[in-house]
């Protein structure tokens, strides 16, 4: 179960000095994954803009700073944490469909790139902001391309229809009304077909429509100056990165020659194969045919309720049936199989006593450059404690 490259004595070292559950993270790891991006993207130069949101780790994200990333965030505290980590003003961008005007307000002080506006009211909120600080609003707008990425139905966000971004038809009128406002800089247009995207195919539609539209933009007298294709490689739990050439080549086949900076947002395929959530076993049961191994890990409740179909509040409904082997019960958790969905081992003979050490979901890595510090509980739920690499905690 446990990765091939991982030192059982070093997992338990780590258990007994930190307590579990903890997340440990390998900066070998996470610097091989940017290193790949970085090779596989190399003609086009693009500007890198880390996706905090799939791990803030302040020593995380200080790893990619020192690699000349960026970072893209998605709130103020998102933002306070990337400046503190290092990241450089003019290489974050500000994503999202809720800015508040503070938070509109505290990134244009800070000089990040540009803001990701998601609607027009946010487009006058900004201009509003930008007025009242007596400067001009760095804007690109998330454009929804309708493309269909064949990913998860909650996690699609490039159809026309999702919560996210605006049609080509309602951009035009935005970046003409911004090319004509004292207080707004249209610099750039994005767009953000999904999460868990394994092909380059989707991409290579969308970004044939976003270079389209910008051509279209400058014969109106709009000059952009970015193209930002949004996320990476889907993450595989448990196994490494996709090789994100193929990726590359979808984007460098459109915008190679433009002029325009590509910008591109990898997270969890950075984060995810660097982590590990190490967990005790505390109890076994058995259940009709059906053996259950009970860890001291937890899952988010709002997390277990959307896994269930619930509606928030309200009563779940049976999903898919669990299949065969060993389930994973928690304080609060409730995974069908091991975490990142893979099965228990089914060796001969093989048993799991409390007391055992499980690592799910992430890889381990015997390359681990982490900083021990004492396990700390979040509450009743029990929440695991992030252990961060690189930096004291």
């Amino acid at each position: 179960m446990l990765s091939k490259y991982f030192k059982p004595s070093l997992l338990k070292t780590i258990a007994e000095k930190a307590g579990t559950p903890v997340y440990v993270y390998s900066q070998a790891v996470f610097l091989k994954q940017i290193a790949s991006y970085k090779k596989a993207f190399r003609a086009l130069d693009p500007l890198f803009c880390y996706a905090m949101k799939a791990n803030s780790s302040k020593a995380l994200c200080a790893l990619a700073a020192r690699e000349g990333w960026g970072a893209d965030v998605v709130s103020g505290g998102e933002l306070y944490r990337a400046l503190k980590a290092g990241f450089e003003p003019g290489k974050i961008i500000f994503s999202g469909v809720g800015k508040t005007p503070a938070e509109l307000e505290d990134a244009l002080k800070a000089g990040i790139l540009f803001i990701n506006a998601e609607s027009f009211e946010e487009v006058k909120e900004l201009e509003r902001v930008a007025a009242r600080l007596k400067l001009r609003a760095p804007l690109s707008l998330r454009i929804n391309p309708d493309v269909d990425p064949h990913t998860h139905k909650f996690i699609t966000t490039g159809k026309l229809g999702s919560k996210f971004g605006v049609s080509f038809e309602e951009a035009q009128e935005i970046y003409l009304y911004a090319a004509e406002s004292k207080h707004l800089n249209p610099v750039g247009a994005q767009f953000h077909i999904g999460s868990q995207v394994h092909s380059a195919g989707p991409y290579a539609i969308a970004a044939v429509r976003l270079a389209a539209f910008i051509l279209k933009l400058a014969s109106r007298g709009v000059n952009l100056k970015y193209a930002d294709v949004g996320g990476g490689w889907g993450v595989k739990e448990g196994a490494e990165m996709s090789d994100p050439a193929p990726l590359a080549r979808a984007v460098a086949d459109v915008f190679a020659g433009t002029g325009l900076k590509v910008i591109l947002e990898p997270g969890r395929s950075v984060a995810a194969p660097a982590g590990a959530l190490l967990t005790r076993v505390i109890y076994r049961k058995r259940g009709g045919h059906k053996n259950f191994i009970i860890v001291d890990g937890h899952e988010r409740p709002d997390t277990a309720r959307a896994l269930r179909g619930e509606a928030p509040g309200g009563a779940g409904r049976p999903r898919a049936r669990p299949g065969e082997g060993l389930r994973y019960r928690g304080p609060g958790l409730r995974k069908r199989g091991l975490p990142g969905g893979r099965r228990a081992p089914a060796r001969a003979g093989q048993r799991a006593a409390p007391g055992h050490l499980f690592g799910g979901g992430l890889r381990f890595f015997h390359e681990l450059a982490v900083q021990l510090a004492p396990a700390r509980r979040r509450g009743a739920d029990n929440r695991p404690f992030l252990l961060e690499a690189g930096t004291p905690t």
